[in-house]
């Protein structure tokens, strides 16, 4: 009797796992979905899935319709993940390493802190240096310090591993003034905080100094309504600038492998929404705001100060060339590893996985490269691009910026 007990009980269970395998099944309304290009894209009935993170270029490029025609053109369905709801850059990492995150656009530094730490990622797109102001160090606008000297005695805050602390530290360290870290005390206590938590308990005075990006979701308010005031912006021509603070696109080895060509139309959706934003002197942006703001729940206000304001990041011209970008991170890492940076002292790539890391493809000379270059002078979108009289850059586009 007690064998027959148990052998029930196993039916049992066999009959939940089976049912809610049914359910789990069933819940892919939209028909059956797979993740592989082994499936030849020529059967209509196998469609593969991008997770592409919601961001402002990816938002106006699902409204417009560009996302979807060019998954569409490889039998492919791109899928909106909210990334923002996850908080921390370890969440969206760890999405990534389960696959449920095809897509991670990060700076250049998070790109080398995530592989140093063991994740198997390929550098899809790089952009060019970028402009100074992408990262700034601000103080209340009713402070008493107007100088980076100042600052000494007085606690700066950020993400110890963003990318604002390290162009804040460079800046800091040109202006003779530094700050603790892990393996030594400096002129500037440090406080490790980031998000909204960060913006709060700068308002509240917390702390004195705040490194920061100016044009985000949880600081542009700080600049819209007037309640700070920057002691200093990254090194012009520095080693931030033209290396650290640059934006990349990364995806998993495995993934890229199994998917170049949906790689490609992630990269030319890109390209197409960072084009009509580029063209017509800027005619497109209130409706680009409207967008973001919509789909990213942003005041207008804040939104449009993420793609207007020169410290955007948000949006980049391409680096195409595969040489110039690996030799950027070598050079970035170096550095960090110079000034004793506590992360990069322990974790570090050697220079052929700084190589390994960047995918020839997707480059100029690659079989799957989009040109996503400024000196590309046509629009891949509906709208033609609008020629940049010469010497001036459109609003957006700082000169050196993306």
């Amino acid at each position: 009797m007690e064998t027959i007990d148990k052998a029930k009980s196993m039916t049992v269970q066999w009959m939940v796992l089976l049912a809610a395998s049914a359910i789990a099944v069933g819940a892919r309304a939209e028909g059956p979905l797979v993740k592989s290009s082994a499936v030849a894209p020529s059967v209509p009935s196998k469609v593969r899935l991008a997770h592409v993170p919601l961001n402002d270029v990816t938002a106006i490029a699902a409204q417009k319709g560009w996302l979807q025609e060019e998954f569409a053109k490889y039998n492919a369905k791109a899928d909106l993940v909210v990334t923002s709801s996850y908080g921390s850059s370890g969440s969206v990492a760890a999405l990534f390493d389960r696959g449920d995150l095809h897509f991670v656009p990060l700076m250049m530094n998070m790109s080398l802190q995530f592989r140093a730490q063991g994740l198997d990622t390929v550098v899809v797109w790089g952009s060019t240096p970028v402009n100074p102001r992408r990262a700034a160090t601000i103080v209340l606008d009713d402070s008493t310090i107007h100088s980076v000297a100042e600052l000494k005695g007085k606690t700066l805050a950020s993400s110890v591993l963003g990318c604002p602390y390290y162009a804040s530290m460079e800046a800091l360290r040109n202006q003779g003034v530094t700050v603790d870290n892990d393996l030594r005390k400096g002129d500037v206590r440090f406080i490790n905080i980031s998000g909204i938590a960060a913006t709060s308990a700068f308002l509240a005075g917390s702390f004195q100094a705040y490194a920061m990006h100016p044009a985000s979701a949880t600081t542009a308010s700080l600049y819209i309504q007037k309640q700070a005031r920057e002691l200093t912006e990254a090194v012009p021509n520095g080693v931030y600038v033209n290396s650290g603070g640059r934006s990349m696109h990364f995806a998993s080895r495995v993934w890229a492998n199994e998917n170049p060509d949906l790689v490609r139309a992630y990269l030319t959706a890109w390209d197409r929404t960072v084009r009509w934003i580029a063209a017509d002197h800027g005619a497109h942006m209130e409706e680009a705001a409207t967008i973001t703001a919509r789909a990213l729940r942003l005041p207008k206000a804040v939104a449009l100060f993420d793609i207007k304001d020169p410290s955007t990041v948000a949006w980049n011209w391409g680096e195409t060339d595969y040489n110039a970008l690996v030799a950027a991170m070598k050079r970035y890492q170096a550095y960090q590893i110079s000034v004793g940076d506590p992360f990069f002292t322990k974790f570090h790539l050697n220079d052929k996985q700084i190589e390994a890391l960047v995918d020839k493809r997707f480059f100029a000379g690659g079989e799957y490269f989009v040109d996503v270059s400024e000196s590309r002078q046509h629009s891949a979108s509906a709208e033609p691009a609008a020629k940049v009289p010469a010497g001036k850059k459109i609003a957006l586009l700082s000169a050196s910026s993306r």
